[in-house]
């Protein structure tokens, strides 16, 4: 009789101990925090809210980061492994961009760092966000996001392929005259909105410029931008002020996709191929002669 009741005590005590044990559907994931503003988006998309501990400065500014809003439930870092520490911190999400000491450093305490790719194609994305959420301990929260993805590409095909005529040549442009061709995810972003890619056609492989002088000798039907709501006058906006440029911007349709929803690469790509999909204008008119973008 004594062990029987020993037995439901000792049963009782464990039941109450789960009811009143807060975050224990979590209480299996590790503590995770992410250093940039790529890692933000991933760390806010794909881990349970109980393990987030802390994120970048950048993730409640509402123009950069799409998860804005949850960023604000959590304290914002400087950056720095002594912190991160202090945070209990057992997964650090970043990218490219992180200090390698600051890496190395955490490597030495313990702590794991996983390191955001730069993916290129919906393929390589989805395996990227199943990974890091697997990192996490979320692979079904990975799962979740890829199909999310995949669900809004499946409507842009279907979109596209009932849109008349030929798909609208789109030139895309960073405010200092970069532009991005193919083998880049912006390549892969503006083929998922039913665009042709203008820097791909002239031959761009990656990142590079576009000159002036050859905006002159080519007709986009539209143009795309990306980070110029960043304004300001630093001498990385010098080309956004260009004269012919803003003639260029006067005599074609625009699309400006905010800085959101392609910080990074990540399948909120797809937010951005629909946004610019819904600005399509329906029949774009005809683009004066080369000669004449040039003139006021």
């Amino acid at each position: 009789m004594a062990t029987r009741c020993r037995y439901w005590t000792g049963l009782l005590l464990a039941t109450l101990s789960l009811a009143l044990t807060p975050g224990l559907a979590t209480a299996a994931l590790p503590r995770a925090a992410s250093l940039t503003l790529c890692a933000d988006q991933y760390l806010l998309g794909l881990a349970a809210p109980d393990q987030i501990v802390a994120v970048s400065a950048d993730a409640r500014d509402p123009r950069q980061s799409l998860f804005a809003a949850e960023a604000a439930a959590y304290p914002a870092h400087r950056g720095s492994s002594e912190e991160l520490i202090a945070l209990r911190a057992e997964v650090v999400l970043t990218d490219r961009w992180m200090p390698l000491q600051t890496a190395a450093r955490l490597d030495r305490l313990g702590v794991r760092v996983v390191s955001i790719p730069l993916p290129n194609t919906w393929d390589d994305i989805a395996s990227a966000t199943r990974s890091i959420a697997a990192a996490l301990g979320r692979p079904e929260q990975g799962e979740l996001r890829v199909a999310e993805m995949q669900a809004r590409l499946a409507a842009l095909a279907v979109k596209n392929a009932q849109r008349h005529g030929p798909e609208p040549l789109a030139a895309y442009f960073l405010p200092d005259g970069a532009s991005a061709g193919s083998g880049t995810f912006i390549d892969t972003v503006l083929q998922a909105a039913g665009t042709r890619n203008q820097a791909t056609e002239l031959g761009l492989r990656g990142w590079g410029g576009l000159d002036l002088e050859r905006l002159v000798d080519v007709r986009p039907d539209l143009l795309v931008l990306g980070f110029f709501d960043q304004g300001g006058e630093s001498r990385r906006m010098a080309f956004a002020r260009h004269p012919v440029f803003r003639r260029l911007l006067a005599q074609r349709p625009v699309i400006a996709v905010p800085d959101r929803y392609w910080s990074c690469s990540g399948w909120f790509l797809a937010e951005a191929a629909t946004y610019i999909a819904a600005h399509l204008p329906a029949d774009p008119d005809p683009l004066p002669t080369g000669a004449d973008i040039g003139k006021p």
